[in-house]
């Protein structure tokens, strides 16, 4: 994770666990509005642009809930993902990956292109990791988080098995970090968007290798789903931080 100063705590803006009704027992945002063969590799099968690729996916389904189904195109996921960090195709040692905070702060400032549309976020906010009911509830809320977490081989393995990351007792070792959008949960664990597909992960795998999550509070999810923000919800005290911020 990399410190941002724009990174504001979710637990700030959440009233009081009185006012705040307990997330469902289940959200599968996931599922109600793109077919699961849409998602694409964004080009994180060649380029590791993991963190562009996120957000692509994450627009898509926001905007997927307004009836609007746009796939972004390998080229807009990688000038944002230039735009972020200077990577130049000519030159793969320029491909270094980048921080989510300054992916998320791009996002904000300048916005990514998409269908010839740019697309900006009003803010982030870093969750506690660590507390899965923060977490649930601010998947429902908001329609998914943006996660870092450490990647061990046992999970490439999963994957390539079409099995769920789980925590076993050899992991192989930590090959690489990742970034991916959670937008479904239950009691056995969320549901991610990697690599072109759907990927489930139990909360133990969650609770051992991640390391960040931000909920992204965009426009484009509000339009949709303003009846699904709970009262607890302090959206005043959000937008004059984030005035105060400019």
């Amino acid at each position: 994770p990399k410190h941002n100063s724009k990174t504001l705590k979710l637990s700030k803006y959440l009233k009081s666990a009185t006012l705040l009704p307990a997330p469902p027992a289940k959200s599968y945002w996931e599922y109600k509005s793109i077919p699961a063969k849409v998602w694409n590799m964004l080009a994180n099968d060649s380029v590791g642009d993991c963190t562009a690729a996120c957000v692509g996916h994450m627009i898509m389904m926001w905007l997927a809930h307004g009836g609007i189904l746009i796939t972004p195109t390998d080229a807009e996921i990688l000038a944002f993902y230039s735009a972020v960090t200077g990577y130049n195709p000519a030159d793969p040692s320029t491909d270094q990956g980048a921080a989510i905070t300054d992916v998320l702060a791009k996002l904000q400032s300048d916005g990514i292109t998409i269908g010839g549309k740019v697309h900006k976020i009003l803010a982030w906010a870093q969750i506690d990791q660590t507390n899965q009911v923060e977490v649930e509830q601010a998947n429902y809320i908001f329609g998914g988080l943006d996660i870092g977490f450490n990647v061990p081989q046992s999970a490439l393995d999963q994957n390539q098995a079409g099995q769920s990351w789980d925590v076993v007792a050899n992991d192989g070792g930590i090959v690489g970090g990742h970034s991916v959008p959670i937008f479904g949960y239950g009691s056995h664990g969320a549901t991610c968007v990697t690599w072109g597909a759907l990927q489930q992960m139990s909360w133990a795998f969650f609770k051992a290798y991640c390391d960040e999550v931000y909920v992204v509070i965009t426009q484009d999810w509000l339009n949709q789903a303003g009846s699904l923000t709970p009262s607890g919800f302090d959206l005043a005290a959000l937008t004059a931080d984030l005035a105060a911020m400019k």
